[in-house]
């Protein structure tokens, strides 16, 4: 291994993929390139971390490489020259300035070559899991590995959860052999390009986003193009590439810019209009309407949920999404008292379902409207409680029968309001409607924290004072979620 300073490994790589200036910044800068969500993404790579030692029990006689950088090379070579058949975490530096290390590598005495498997947390086998083997094969073809297949081993999806995990039950294997090798030639010249791109020594001050849309933009999307307001053109509802690259380039960047001769659908032109003029657009008499058809009495439900890719739970799938709390508000007639009821598990051994549900048939009626926002996800995991719980089954049936999705007032445009921006999540319809709520003065804000302040709280990560700052925190926000759709079903029955 040389001295050189910068390598590029399969994670800079990746980050290459995404934005060539994204990558020299993490790598020369990293103290600008924001870390939303950076506890969301520890929590992961814990996960992943779980999923590769269940892997590592599909290779009894494997050898792992401890140690770490040039003496991990070494080690490596070693086990190599003594005949190690199987190794975990083999490391390689190349001349080229390659660095990589394979989750596992197998020796296949019959044609002398190594066989390289990544280990991914995931249900399937994803597009950049192949980017991944292309650069890991890459860097030890380079270091004089003959590398022969690939593969990855991943999550069996079927999988349900006994009380002692079998390995080769969990997990699952794909050969991505031929679909690697077809796009190795790319990834080889891709590699060459984010190699000349991290020995620049010049800071880049554009970003190659600026034409994709807002989902595909790199972390450092809003330092490199300065020029370019928080709400613009990539916020324009369901942008496609090619119309926004044609804005981009006439350096229309402003909603209230967009010309008027450019296509667009309805709910874009709905929304650029609204910006424009600044006024609200209400379809008074489709919202009395569809407020109409609700029955009394009236349920506000919402769920939280934790998903992880070691199921919690027996008879749970990977990733299967557990509801452990509830908030439910209940207005019995029109112009009633307002009721609320809660349910938080506090126990990370016992499935929380049959408690939730126990709970929620001793509250609602057979008949009565169950208001919820965006409606797939709560009768997804009505379904499958009812699928776990066969004595709920048909509960949980009538509940989804009754189910009212109150974010179709503002997907399907019948509540126009240029402060919305084009979204239609609660989080931004509430301030506007509601401006007396708001989630930021809560200790959990948002749904991604919420599954992970929870597990932490429920096995004993934290201490119990801590804990309990934890469940009053959730129970804080989950509570918030319902009395914001009662305060937004308030506003529109008032039109």
């Amino acid at each position: 291994m040389s001295e050189r300073q910068i390598y590029l490994s399969k994670t800079d790589f990746l980050k290459y993929q995404v934005c060539p200036s994204y990558l020299w910044l993490w790598k020369y800068k990293p103290e600008v390139v924001p870390a939303d969500e950076e506890e969301y993404i520890k929590r992961r790579k814990e996960q992943g971390n779980e999923v590769e030692k269940y892997a590592r029990q599909l290779f009894p006689n494997a050898t792992l490489v401890e140690t770490k950088g040039s003496e991990a090379k070494r080690d490596t070579e070693k086990l190599v020259s003594d005949g190690t058949k199987t190794i975990f975490q083999a490391t390689v530096f190349t001349d080229s300035g390659l660095f990589a290390m394979a989750d596992v590598i197998t020796y296949n005495d019959d044609d002398k070559s190594w066989t390289l498997f990544e280990v991914k947390g995931t249900n399937s086998v994803k597009k950049e899991h192949i980017y991944d083997l292309a650069f890991q094969k890459s860097a030890f073809a380079e270091a004089g590995y003959n590398i022969g297949k690939t593969g990855v081993i991943f999550l069996n999806k079927e999988y349900k959860r006994k009380p002692n995990i079998v390995a080769s039950e969990f997990l699952t294997q794909e050969d991505t052999t031929s679909d690697v090798d077809e796009i190795l030639p790319t990834i080889k010249d891709q590699i060459k390009d984010a190699l000349t791109s991290i020995t620049d020594t010049s800071e880049p001050t554009s970003c190659s986003c600026r034409l994709r849309t807002r989902s595909n933009h790199c972390p450092t999307f809003k330092l490199l193009n300065p020029d370019i307001p928080e709400y613009s053109v990539f916020n324009i509802t369901n942008m496609r590439d090619k119309k926004l690259a044609s804005l981009i380039d006439n350096e229309i960047f402003n909603v209230a810019d967009v010309p008027d001769d450019v296509k667009l659908s309805v709910p874009q032109k709905n929304q650029v209009e609204a910006t424009k003029t600044g006024n609200v657009k209400i379809d008074k008499a489709s919202i009395e309407r569809i407020l109409g058809d609700l029955v009394f009495p009236l349920y506000f439900l919402d769920y939280e949920t934790v998903s992880t890719a070691v199921p919690l739970y027996e008879g749970c799938k990977p990733y299967q999404q557990i509801p452990f709390q509830y908030s439910l508000d209940v207005l019995r007639e029109n112009g009633g008292k307002l009721e609320h009821y809660e349910y938080l598990s506090r126990d990370e051994n016992k499935l929380p379902a049959q408690e939730l549900l126990a709970g929620l048939r001793e509250i609602m009626d057979d008949d009565g409207s169950v208001i919820v926002w965006h409606k797939t996800f709560e009768m997804g995991r009505n379904r499958e409680m009812g699928e776990t719980y066969p004595e709920y089954s048909q509960f949980m049936t009538s509940v989804n029968d009754r189910i009212f999705d109150l974010k179709d007032i503002f997907s399907k445009q019948h509540f126009i309001h240029p402060d919305f921006r084009g979204s239609n999540s609660i989080k931004d319809v509430l301030p506007v409607l509601v401006p007396e709520l708001s989630y930021k003065e809560l200790g959990i804000q948002n749904g991604m924290i919420a599954p992970i302040r929870w597990y932490d709280a429920v096995t004993g990560a934290v201490s119990d004072e801590e804990a309990q700052v934890i469940f009053d925190d959730l129970i804080k926000y989950c509570g918030l979620d319902t009395l914001a759709m009662v305060k937004i079903y308030d506003y529109l029955v008032k039109l």
